[in-house]
């Protein structure tokens, strides 16, 4: 049989503007884990770690007569097959070697074969290490999609390794030739389509992958260990709570003796920090004969720890474990982890006479706030995407990804370990994983399988609040008792839920009643409607579309206006509620006057995603620990290039979708409730905020003639949500008209500033609803915006300074008119006078207003290379402000 377990290694600290030390970091790693890492004595094994990535081809099974014991035999020839590089899916294999081309461009993809219905070969040679007394080789494979045949050196390995989310291993101590080439070959037999096996899905979200992602998608390994190996380390933190100033840790790991003799080993460990005192800790462990067994440290107590806490709450920070098996004084094993000490509780409480799932982070309330993660379509991701995926969720003021079948991608954890964003994992909906009513044997076992993998990796991490054990329908009672049988073996320290919907469980303690497609911003301040923010939530959101230079890089001119079949084939599934974006496009032609062409679709667009995704967060955070505890914004990002759902597109190119949700998620934020005309002050962190002043103001467009006013002064209390005031009804306004909220501090220093634009016959809902949408009875009219007079007035500069490969620019915006505004102003910074935006990039606010006579400043964050040699400009746009392009000195 074979044994399952995870590599679990020290992961390169990153964040985005920090990804070439990302670069040079994993490079050292990789060089540092494929040598000779010995200890104690000479007479040690080898010990080390390496990723099989490279020397590796791709080929159909169709056709080839060879076997697999023919195949997997050093100097077999491979003319004729594709060259690939692991980890790589079938389809993103075939990409690389321009079989199919451009496929994410218009409907190209239709031209891509069903790759799913014939079988594939990889095939690679790679040289072992040398070996060493009572040396060990282990292979080990991350992801493997469907099921697969594996052959080592002409020998089989394994005739059916099943299951996408299942770790497999091997000891291959026999079969290697240490020093020396080796040959591996996998058959993979790809996923069925529609979801039917246990695989990686994307549902009615996307189109299916060809090949259904089937191949090595995750990491292979050869590990080299002596006699007994170390898995899977893992430290359990418990807090006295409500008190902090302690923990107890409990260190676990699994110990695996390779040899067919009883051995003894001394497993050590430390656990380290700096300007923390160090923690020593040791045992003797005795194995049978092929024995795995886990491993359990006394309890450690430790003082005044240093907490890990989720962004805007504090520090995330992180402890160093390395754990050390010897034999006879001769290092066997070495596995190192980061981790966090920290707790994640939950609580119940009833809103609208349903339970709510609420959580707690070291004793304090946490407001889950975050987006739906999703992978590339081909199954591609690298250090440098991860790392930009983690830094735009905080830059959002988000705190929270939600991993729905995504799972296996272990850098993200590092990465959100490391920034303080939570994760929230499970199983995916609507599929084979959902209909377990329906299984057979085999897939039982794989998505047990799958749950004991899967939490090994996640298990270690701070990030982790929570596991999901169904989505849209619990498991079935015996399905969901073994999985939580296996949660309970594992230590899993964080809560977990049966699943996320209520409408298919009422215990659940989320919901997931849509809306999917776009509604106004009032249905999520209305707590009488389905889908407002009230409760729990594990996903609802709004179409997106993405900036017009986001959509000319895979629509035709001819596609992106009128709005065609190949911009539909870019929304949802085909035969699905989203395989159009016409609830969108009908609220902005009634509600901003009727779209002329693509880029006049765009600029409005813009508009439309900011204050939706705007309302959204604001009213999830306004009712916070009262009547909400908890949101995943449908979705975080795409699959690829997408006119539907998303806070920032494939292209990493931020939005409204994504100013409008940092704006709203600001760590002291004043936000109006578009259904009561209350105002409500939130504040995000754990710090109070005394003496502050809140303003609001009603302007008539386009003369900005103030029509009210009301001051209040406010104290925000930390972790909490204040109602401060409740504006009037204020006559004569114009049909379209400006409320503008500002907060300042005791300086006058403004602390939130949010302009909101308003209508005297504001958007109603209509009483038809379903799980995706509820009608809209009347459009509010925004048409006044288009009266704006043209403000070429605003002066715009910019400097810039570089280290480390990035660079800052410091932008200044001043509105010199002496009436006129300048409204939804966007800077950008682009390579070349007339080139594009850089990507990624970060702001520290963008999509601006300003009234006349005032100026903010903007700092962009970047890195060089993405310039691609061109020198560094300013475009500056806004929905009244003439396009303009000045070089950054």
């Amino acid at each position: 049989m074979p044994v399952r377990g995870t590599l679990l290694v020290k992961g390169a600290r990153a964040t985005f503007v920090q990804y070439v030390s990302i670069l040079v970091t994993t490079f050292a790693l990789l060089l540092m884990v494929g040598a000779c890492a010995t200890g104690g004595d000479a007479r040690a094994a080898t010990v080390g770690s390496a990723k099989l990535t490279s020397g590796w081809a791709l080929r159909s099974a169709t056709g080839l007569a060879d076997a697999g014991d023919v195949i997997s035999r050093v100097g077999y020839g491979t003319a004729g097959w594709h060259p690939v590089t692991l980890p790589s899916t079938v389809l993103a294999g075939l990409v690389d070697n321009r079989v199919h081309q451009n496929i994410y461009f218009g409907q190209n993809l239709k031209k891509v074969p069903d790759l799913t219905t014939q079988k594939w070969w990889y095939r690679g040679e790679f040289k072992a290490a040398a070996s060493g007394p009572g040396q060990a080789y282990w292979l080990r494979f991350k992801g493997i999609s469907y099921r697969a045949q594996i052959w080592l050196n002409g020998t089989r390995l394994d005739a059916n390794a099943v299951g996408t989310l299942v770790h497999h291993e091997y000891d291959v101590s026999k079969l290697i030739r240490p020093g020396e080439a080796n040959a591996l070959a996998i058959l993979v037999t790809p996923p069925a389509h529609a979801c039917k096996d246990l695989s990686i899905c994307t549902v009615d979200w996307n189109h299916e992958a060809p090949d259904m992602n089937a191949g090595v998608w995750g990491d292979t390994i050869l590990e080299t260990t002596g006699p007994i190996a170390l898995r899977d380390p893992y430290v359990r933190t418990v807090l006295p709570l409500p008190a902090t100033d302690s923990a107890d840790l409990t260190v676990y790991a699994d110990a695996v003796n390779a040899t067919k003799a009883p051995v003894t080993a001394k497993v050590s460990g430390t656990i380290s920090k700096a300007g923390h005192p160090t923690i020593t800790f040791s045992q003797n462990v005795t194995l049978g004969a092929g024995e795995r067994r886990e491993i359990a440290f006394k309890p450690l107590h430790v003082k005044k720890p240093a907490l890990w806490w989720p962004h805007q709450y504090g520090k995330p920070e992180l402890y160093h474990l390395k754990l050390r098996a010897d034999i006879d004084k001769a290092t066997s094993d070495i596995k190192e982890i980061d981790f966090g000490i920290r707790q994640f509780t939950d609580y119940r409480k009833s809103v609208n006479g349903t339970s709510w799932a609420a959580y707690k982070v070291n004793g304090q309330n946490v407001l889950f706030r975050g987006g739906g993660y999703v992978w590339d379509l081909l199954q591609r991701w690298d250090t440098r995407t991860n790392a930009t995926h983690i830094q735009y969720v905080k830059d959002m003021g988000l705190n929270t990804i939600r991993l729905e079948g995504t799972l296996g991608n272990e850098e993200l954890y590092d990465l959100a370990d490391r920034n303080g964003i939570m994760l929230m994992p499970g199983f995916v909906c609507c599929s084979a994983w959902q209909k377990d009513n329906a299984w057979t044997a085999e897939q039982t076992k794989v998505a047990m399988a799958s749950l004991d993998s899967q939490m090994r990796a996640l298990r270690h991490h701070a990030s982790p609040f929570m596991w999901n054990y169904g989505s849209d329908e619990p498991p079935t009672p015996a399905h969901l008792a073994t999985y939580k049988n296996i949660a309970a073996k594992l230590h899993w320290q964080n809560p977990t839920v049966d699943n996320v919907a209520t409408w298919s469980n009422p215990d659940a303690g989320m919901k997931m009643d849509g809306p999917y497609v776009w509604e106004p911003p009032v249905l999520w301040w209305d707590t009488t409607r389905v889908g407002s923010a009230f409760g729990t939530t594990g996903e609802e959101g709004t179409q997106a579309p993405p900036p017009l230079e986001s959509v000319q890089k895979f629509l035709a001119p001819s596609d992106q206006w009128p709005l065609s079949d190949a911009w539909n084939f870019h929304a949802g599934r085909p035969s699905t509620p989203f395989d159009t974006t016409t609830h969108y496009d009908k609220a902005i032609d009634n509600r901003y006057g009727k779209a002329t062409g693509a880029a006049d679709y765009a600029r409005k667009a813009e508009l439309q995603n900011y204050e939706n995704t705007r309302a959204f967060f604001e009213a999830w955070s306004a009712h916070k620990y009262t009547r909400s505890f908890g949101t995943i914004f449908w979705m975080l990002n795409n699959s690829w290039p997408s006119v539907q759902w998303n806070l920032y597109d494939y292209f990493f190119k931020p939005g409204g979708g994504y100013f409008g949700t940092k704006k709203a998620t600001e760590p002291v934020h004043i936000a109006y409730d578009y259904n009561t005309g209350k105002v409500h002050v939130v504040n995000s962190t754990l710090t109070s905020r005394a003496d502050l002043q809140a303003t609001a103001t009603f302007h008539t467009i386009p003369d900005l003639t103030q029509r009210h006013s009301t001051t209040r002064s406010v104290t925000a209390p930390a972790n909490a949500s204040s109602e401060i005031m409740k504006v009037p009804a204020v006559g004569g306004l114009s049909p379209t008209y400006f409320i503008r909220l500002q907060l300042k501090d005791s300086s006058g220093a403004v602390v939130s500033d949010n302009l909101y634009w308003n209508s005297t016959r504001p958007d109603e809902l209509g009483p038809k609803s379903d799980w995706h949408h509820t009608e809209v009875k009347t459009y509010a009219d925004f048409s006044g915006l288009n009266s704006l007079p043209a403000n070429p007035a605003l002066a715009a500069s910019a400097t810039r300074t570089s280290a480390n490969g990035n660079e800052t620019a410091t932008i200044k915006l001043t509105n010199t008119s002496p009436k006129n505004l300048a409204f939804f102003v966007r800077p950008e910074i682009t390579a070349g006078a007339d080139g594009t935006e850089v990507l990624p990039i970060t702001y520290s606010d963008n999509y601006v207003s300003l009234w006349p006579g005032e100026s903010t400043t903007i700092t962009a964050t970047y890195a060089t290379r993405d310039l691609g040699g061109k020198p560094a400009h300013l475009r500056i746009r806004g929905y009244n402000v003439p396009t303009k392009s000045i070089p950054i000195s």
